[in-house]
């Protein structure tokens, strides 16, 4: 019997909208089953939910339809041939898919949700600041929470909806655009975006995250209040490539001058 051979793209970016379908699709109905519960988190992924959902997309994408399992095998169906594929054939297979357990490193998202357009998936001009912050601030309190109504007001803005009616997979894909937006932002703006220390970092409550909203508004205004609503109008890009030059020079100059 002849080998088959299996394709599979190397990372999210390289997905089509069906396959990102498909497996933000397949990653909330393996959850579900695996802890009976939606996704909440990247720690939600097991090593046991990341294998499943590699070898249901690696089928589907390869238009494989399983026959029968064996003891060690499965016999399969492709383009009306049978093949046999053993575990550890599929098993070597499937490693190529162990993206589908991490992050994005970049933003990927479904173009459509309940007839809307999303926004442009990196924030193009058309995306403000004002926008921005909202989206963050509801990110920040999902990241304490867990609760997908976070989620849904960030869809009502990345999607330009107003009471946008997302299914589980599509919350899902809210999740997974904003993790990889604020991983290419990471890139983009390192000054402005850097890591906090994991031995003295605390989860911001409301309070914490107004009074860090706010100090942007003032950094980027510098303390001029006439000047907020020109502040928040700005395209998202602009005002933090500005906080990201405010970020360096203040390094620089206590790098200069440090405090005792």
């Amino acid at each position: 019997m002849e080998p088959l051979n299996l394709t599979a793209p190397k990372s999210w970016d390289e997905l089509s909208q069906d396959q990102l379908d498909f497996l933000l699709r397949t990653i909330a109905k393996v959850n579900r089953v695996n802890i009976n519960r939606p996704f909440r988190s990247i720690d939600d992924f097991s090593a046991q939910t990341a294998a499943q959902v590699a070898v249901y997309c690696l089928f589907r994408w390869n238009g494989v339809r399983v026959i029968t399992p064996y003891s060690d095998s499965w016999l399969v169906a492709h383009d009306s041939k049978e093949y046999l594929i053993r575990a550890s054939d599929l098993a070597a297979a499937t490693a190529a898919l162990e993206w589908v357990a991490e992050l994005p490193s970049g933003p990927v998202r479904l173009d459509h949700i309940d007839k809307a357009e999303a926004v442009d998936a990196e924030l193009d001009d058309s995306f403000t600041f004002d926008d921005w912050l909202s989206c963050e601030a509801l990110w920040q309190g999902y990241q304490v929470v867990k609760s997908d109504k976070f989620l849904q007001q960030m869809a009502e803005v990345l999607y330009r909806k107003p009471g946008i009616k997302l299914a589980e997979h599509e919350t899902l894909s809210i999740f997974y655009w904003w993790a990889g937006l604020k991983a290419y932002c990471n890139q983009l703006y390192p000054n402005f975006f850097q890591p906090a220390d994991p031995n003295t970092a605390v989860e911001p409550d409301r309070d914490m995250l107004r009074r860090n909203m706010d100090a942007q508004i003032r950094a980027l205004t510098k303390g001029d209040i006439s000047k907020e609503s020109l502040i928040l109008a700005m395209p998202a890009h602009r005002a933090l490539t500005e906080l990201d030059a405010l970020a360096k020079e203040y390094d620089d100059l206590n790098r200069k001058y440090p405090t005792k």
